[in-house]
């Protein structure tokens, strides 16, 4: 991702003028992941165009960011219950060690976010948070969908909290999990500090956790599914979705595809833990095969930038409804 510094340069570049506060670099830290995205979000601004003459408010062709011609990535995404529990250790641990050595970079990776770094940028980062939970808020009122209607709401990957504690405000209840004990410790103080107190913090440090999830009205999850094997991506999603009230809404953030990449089981579990986080990807079809079965439908499918190289890789949210009758 950028740096606040290379996104108040773009401002200077690319529209003459400072930012309008660090909520909004924030904001631009989180959505570019390369400065080649960045300077065509700002290239392709209203500002930008009004700035440099109407010429440029004539699209450019042949200019796909994802290629039609890319072929399909072979994904194996079915395994039994005990080699889905090997998954998923695998990944409680990679995590819990992420938490006791990089919590905050591991959240959102940028090299201000490493420990070494951290606390002169804490208030921007937890800002961040703010940018995410608005575009999620947009989301459910562009589908007619009134979040003041919805009173749980369960946010799969909270981290250190940085968009629990904004959640917070929309919901009456957050349900905020995680996997890593550590991230939790630390959102727990973080959501002390702001004086926020209608969160259910909880570890799912394995699956069973998931089946034991009341109903909610809303599922939320951001850069936090993607960091999971396939078979642990549609097992989640399932399963979360089969927790949803009848007209409740799920925002779901899926990598889609990567150009060359494969899931193998077999060589998956043969394969040594990266000392890092992982980085996985869903075909579009398994995701819209899974939120049939769940007897939900999208309402909205959008391309978000959420990973680099968008020429060789997709990322998109969904936003997901469980229909109300069978």
């Amino acid at each position: 991702m950028v740096t606040p510094e290379e996104v108040s340069h773009a401002y200077k570049l690319f529209l003459g003028r400072e930012p309008e506060n660090s909520e909004v670099v924030a904001g631009y830290c989180e959505n570019a992941q390369t400065l080649d995205q960045l300077s065509r979000i700002f290239m392709s601004s209203p500002e930008f165009m009004r700035r440099m003459g109407s010429a440029l408010e004539k699209p450019q062709a042949n200019t796909h960011r994802h290629p039609f011609n890319l072929p399909k990535i072979p994904v194996e995404t079915q395994v039994p219950p005990h080699i889905l529990g090997q998954m998923f250790e695998r990944i409680h641990k990679e995590w819990e060690n992420l938490g006791a050595t990089e919590p905050y970079w591991s959240i959102v990776t940028q090299p201000q976010n490493y420990m070494a770094e951290f606390e002169k940028n804490r208030d921007l980062f937890f800002a961040s948070g703010n940018s995410t939970c608005q575009n999620f808020l947009a989301t459910l009122r562009r589908s007619g969908i009134n979040p003041a209607q919805l009173s749980t709401c369960l946010e799969l990957g909270c981290g250190v909290g940085r968009v629990t504690r904004y959640l917070a405000d929309a919901f009456d209840k957050v349900i905020a999990v995680d996997i890593s004990a550590k991230h939790l410790a630390l959102a727990k103080a973080h959501l002390a500090e702001q004086g926020v107190y209608n969160v259910d913090l909880q570890h799912w440090h394995n699956v069973d956790p998931m089946r034991q999830l009341p109903q909610v009205d809303v599922i939320m999850s951001v850069i936090t599914l993607q960091h999971n094997p396939p078979p642990i991506m549609v097992w989640m999603i399932s399963t979360l979705l089969s927790h949803l009230r009848p007209g409740g809404v799920a925002y779901l953030q899926i990598p889609t595809y990567r150009n060359g990449y494969l899931f193998e089981v077999d060589r998956y579990l043969a394969s040594t833990p990266p000392d890092t986080l992982e980085m996985h990807y869903l075909p579009q079809p398994d995701v819209f095969k899974v939120v049939a079965q769940a007897n939900c439908q999208c309402l909205e499918v959008r391309e978000d930038g959420m990973v680099a190289n968008e020429d060789q890789t997709l990322s998109n949210t969904f936003l997901v409804q469980k229909l109300l009758t069978p």
